[in-house]
């Protein structure tokens, strides 16, 4: 018997995990693959998430970014250039960076089964029991953190199988000297695909290379990566590129039910705008911990206060970034002339991802310089998201 079982050892399920430990509940954590684990990610940490990792990001930081190079991709014009003094982002490789976070948990003294598989949630009045391919548990509480592909938003009826994105990414080596030329610099690539972007994020021993698209729509990605990596001079094999879904957020749904909460990935909370999704599920795992706490505390465990500040929180500045998104990615090339002209608009969009401002004040400086006309059809270029 345990107070809280959390399925699933990426950030939120760790986070979640130790802050209950850390607050002497017994806690257990069921992860299906054998930690470390591969995680395909383009692995940037952003400052807002740094800011609220108490582990130390230093020892799995690859590269700490302070320039973004930004270029639409049917424009022969030169990208533009954001630079800050405070790291905007810091990249890393998941599987190092989720078991930093995973340590964390267990010397706070959770306990955690990797290569532990869950098959199986049944709820009762009082309590979870949790079947996996080893044995069975029963708790009080359960945190479902198990990813976009994961079984427990499903056994819990909570499941909105829609909103999904698509990436693609390799991890292509190249000399050293081109790896030097690329520190401390990313480059993002808007216009193709449709609705998504390209990216270029340099590693410790190699570049993260990959393209997202955030709609429902398929597009041929392959190719859009091939005409992306070609001016650069990547070569690459098909049988390199691995493929992610990015649940985005920003819809309506339930992220909890009685003795159940749903965080990160697994509860749609993925950035429709930039496909981030590390920060979300930090947040929500730490909102997930305190909704247990408070459960513990009062009694109540309809786990109702979760819904209510993952709404306030984090789903809230999600639909700003899906409207945001609607209107990006149909009109690339003008605000790709804003960029150019208007180098606040940037920086405020990069403030965000630092965690200085939020997706209402780009809304609002948005709103100051686009004309009115472009937000008349929104509701119909929102429709490629659902």
């Amino acid at each position: 018997m345990y107070d809280c079982i959390v399925v699933g050892a990426g950030p939120g399920g760790s986070t979640a995990a130790s802050k209950l430990a850390k607050a002497n509940l017994k806690v257990l954590v069921l992860e299906k693959q054998a930690l470390p684990r591969y995680k395909v990610c383009g692995g940037a940490v952003s400052g807002r998430a740094a800011e609220m990792i108490n582990a130390d990001l230093a020892k799995v930081t690859e590269d700490v970014i302070n320039k973004v190079d930004v270029r639409w991709a049917k424009s022969h014009e030169p990208p533009v250039r954001h630079t800050s003094e405070i790291p905007i982002a810091y990249l890393v490789m998941r599987q190092k960076f989720d078991n930093l976070l995973a340590e964390q948990a267990l010397h706070h003294g959770a306990h955690i089964h990797d290569g532990e598989e869950v098959k199986e949630l049944n709820f009762y009045d009082d309590l979870v029991e949790v079947k996996t391919d080893f044995s069975t548990y029963k708790t009080k509480t359960v945190i479902g953190a198990d990813g976009a592909l994961g079984i427990t938003a499903r056994q819990s009826g909570l499941y909105v199988p829609r909103s999904k994105g698509v990436a693609l990414e390799i991890e292509a080596a190249v000399d050293d000297s081109v790896l030097e030329q690329w520190r401390k610099t990313v480059l993002i690539s808007f216009g193709a695909p449709e609705h998504g972007y390209a990216w270029v994020f340099p590693k410790a021993n190699h570049l993260s290379i990959g393209i997202g698209r955030f709609a429902t729509q398929s597009q041929n990605l392959l190719d859009k990566l091939k005409t992306f990596t070609e001016p650069l001079n990547i070569n690459w094999r098909r049988e390199q590129v691995k493929a992610h879904p990015i649940p985005l957020g920003g819809i309506k749904r339930d992220f909890s039910r009685p003795h159940f909460v749903l965080v990160g990935d697994a509860a749609n909370l993925c950035d429709p705008l930039s496909g981030e999704g590390i920060a979300y599920a930090i947040e929500s795992g730490s909102l997930a911990a305190n909704s247990v706490l408070n459960a513990f505390s009062t009694g109540d465990f309809t786990m109702a206060d979760y819904q209510q500040h993952i709404e306030q929180k984090i789903n809230r500045h999600l639909k700003i970034a899906r409207q945001l998104a609607g209107m990006f990615y149909t009109l690339p090339s003008t605000f790709f002339k804003l960029f150019c002209s208007n180098r606040q608009l940037l920086a405020w969009y990069f403030d965000t991802i630092k965690g200085e401002k939020n997706y209402g004040d780009v809304w609002a400086l948005v709103k100051s310089v686009i004309q009115p006309h472009h937000f008349a059809s929104r509701k119909k270029r929102d429709k490629i998201y659902r």
